[in-house]
């Protein structure tokens, strides 16, 4: 999530699963003090209902990351060693 203009969350074409994906990344920024874009109510007071709302509202934007698209099976194997590479091992 950033401040740039990307794409606002409340317009049609962002779908419902993108939306709870980042407003659970919105609720996160509020547990760690982040301020809420919204005015507080009675009835809103969790932090992940405050995000919802701050998303519904179109108050949230995000940037999309691009996905590459891959044809080479060799370049595919290329990127996931540069990613084994880059995490730590998992035993």
């Amino acid at each position: 999530m950033s401040e740039s203009p990307a794409a606002e969350i409340g317009s049609p074409e962002i779908s419902r699963f993108r939306a709870i994906v980042v407003a659970g990344l919105r609720a996160k920024q509020l547990r760690r003090g982040s301020t809420p874009r919204i005015e507080m109510d009675d009835k809103k007071r969790k932090d992940t209902s405050i995000a919802m709302e701050e998303v519904r509202r179109g108050l949230i934007t995000f940037r999309q990351l691009a996905v590459p698209q891959v044809d080479d099976p060799g370049a595919i194997r290329d990127l996931k060693a540069g990613v084994e590479q880059t995490l730590p091992a998992i035993r």
